[in-house]
């Protein structure tokens, strides 16, 4: 890519950060995908996305953090676990990139995961960005990759030309290199808008529902199309928790019981989720070689293998082209941090993640319907997470720490409601 294009990415985000703050971080958002696009700036590899970052990041750096350093300040007392938890996590991560021979790339990689997210976070909290917001921009995000998936669904392509070789036996992939990165985008955030399709059910809607709505049926589409088991059970194990909390108990343990008889009587279901298909074999096998090398010596346990040598660390002395292709994760959220990030990086990380359920109850204390929507979305993102990489992406790395910075404020603004 032309570093012009860059350059202007840069360029225009500075523009519509001076004018409009807020906005610019709702388009950031929306713009999430475009870490596809790539190019260099001088000798240094990067993305449009961190071009468009890069300039908020600066701005706010510039004009607004002074301003918002007392209000972030007063913030991190009333949450300090969030705030401690967060700084450990970034320095968990950051001795994980120091223990790649490769330095330079494995920076590249902690400031793409880590640093940029977790800034994002922070100016989120600072600015107080409020939840429906955020929320919405997320929403607007799923749209053409929804779009894209079923166009491909249903007329063939068409595809990233990085594709175009592949077989991908009618599985739309949108943007993406890999249909299972349709569900690890859309589950989420998808769940954050089912309280919309209650609200007009009940003739309660509020300003913007009706588009809400669509997009969540839009996106449960794509979800199905993508034919990505782990986005299946995640969108219905997060569903099911939300319609559950909302009231309607007795539809959930329906729902529950026929997924148990589906189980039980459709071979293709039951070899999916007892593991027996090929994909849960070779999940099985994976995780069978993370275990042995964290194992191994008191210095894996620890330290894990280091960010992104996965392949180098624990598959490649097993690795035979013909039984597996060669992979970077081994596919178990757990897995996934310990090895990556090490002990004090997976710790750190479910730390936040423990923490963001506790926000969730207590939201759910004050609002069934949201409280239920962001308890649903986090156990979607779990239950994803055994079977896949729902993190380790630069496109859901940032929406991770968004939905922290917006679940915190969603919190601290019922709270002072209250009071």
């Amino acid at each position: 890519m032309p570093n012009l294009f860059l350059i202007g990415i840069f360029l225009l985000f500075s523009c519509l950060a001076a004018v409009n703050f807020r906005l610019s971080i709702g388009l950031l958002i929306v713009a999430l995908p475009t870490y596809l696009l790539r190019g260099n700036i001088g000798p240094l590899p990067t993305t449009a996305l961190e071009m468009a970052f890069g300039a908020i990041a600066l701005l706010w750096l510039v004009k607004y953090a002074h301003a918002d350093w007392p209000k972030l300040k007063e913030l991190a007392k009333k949450n300090k676990l969030i705030f401690i938890l967060t700084a450990l996590f970034l320095a968990g991560t950051f001795l994980a990139a120091l223990t790649n021979p490769n330095l330079l790339k494995a920076l590249g990689l902690w400031r793409a995961y880590f640093l940029e997210p977790i800034i994002i976070f922070v100016i989120i909290v600072a600015r107080q960005i409020d939840y429906k917001f955020l929320r919405d921009s997320l929403a607007i995000a799923t749209v053409s990759i929804s779009g894209l998936a079923i166009i491909q669904m249903v007329f063939g392509g068409p595809f990233p030309p990085s594709l175009w070789d592949d077989q991908l036996f009618g599985r739309p992939t949108s943007f993406f290199t890999t249909p299972n990165a349709i569900g690890l985008f859309l589950v989420p955030i998808i769940l954050l808008l089912a309280p919309a399709i209650r609200r007009l059910a009940e003739k309660k809607s509020e300003h913007g529902d009706l588009c809400r709505a669509g997009i969540f049926i839009l996106g449960a589409i794509a979800i199905l199309a993508s034919f990505s088991q782990g986005a299946w059970a995640a969108f219905m194990g997060g569903l099911l928790v939300y319609v559950f909390l909302t009231g309607k108990r007795q539809l959930a343990a329906t729902v529950i019981v026929m997924i148990i008889f589906g189980v039980a009587l459709v071979p293709s279901l039951r070899s999916a989720f007892t593991f027996q298909d090929q994909a849960g074999q070779n999940r099985l096998t994976l995780w069978t070689y993370s275990m042995q090398y964290l194992t191994a010596s008191p210095k894996h346990f620890v330290l894990g293998s280091g960010l992104r040598m996965f392949f180098n660390e624990v598959q490649r002395p097993h690795y035979n082209v013909e039984e597996m292709e060669r992979l970077i994760y081994p596919h178990n959220i757990f897995l996934n941090f310990w090895l990556e990030t090490g002990l004090t990086g997976m710790v750190a990380i479910f730390g936040v993640y423990g923490y963001l359920i506790y926000c969730g109850i207590k939201i759910y204390q004050k609002d069934k319907l949201l409280g239920a929507a962001i308890l649903g979305a986090l156990v979607a993102f779990l239950v994803h997470g055994l079977v896949d990489v729902p993190y380790f992406k630069n496109d859901l790395a940032m929406m991770f720490w968004v939905l922290v910075g917006m679940i915190v404020m969603a919190k601290n603004n019922l709270i002072e409601k209250t009071k």
